[in-house]
């Protein structure tokens, strides 16, 4: 199933998201790709999180807080 396009009102908060995803993979020195493996999504799907362009679960966001062992309160905090 094709996600559901992102609505123009809420196409910054995807890109915020995306970009705090980002940094937390770089902190850990990993490429999207050897990340988006390790969580068992596939690379497009990781890579359009980070780019903020994908209309992603909010499962999908809690495997990568899980990942980096990261809770939501943190990862929201001043967004």
């Amino acid at each position: 199933m094709k996600p559901k396009e992102i609505p123009i009102d809420h196409q910054d908060i995807f890109r915020e998201i995306g970009k705090r995803v980002k940094e937390l993979r770089k902190g850990k020195g990993l490429t999207y790709i050897e990340l988006a493996k390790q969580i068992g999504m596939s690379r497009n799907a990781y890579n359009h999180l980070e780019l903020g362009i994908s209309n992603f679960q909010f499962i999908t966001l809690l495997e990568v807080l899980k990942y980096h062992g990261i809770g939501l309160n943190d990862f929201f905090k001043d967004l």
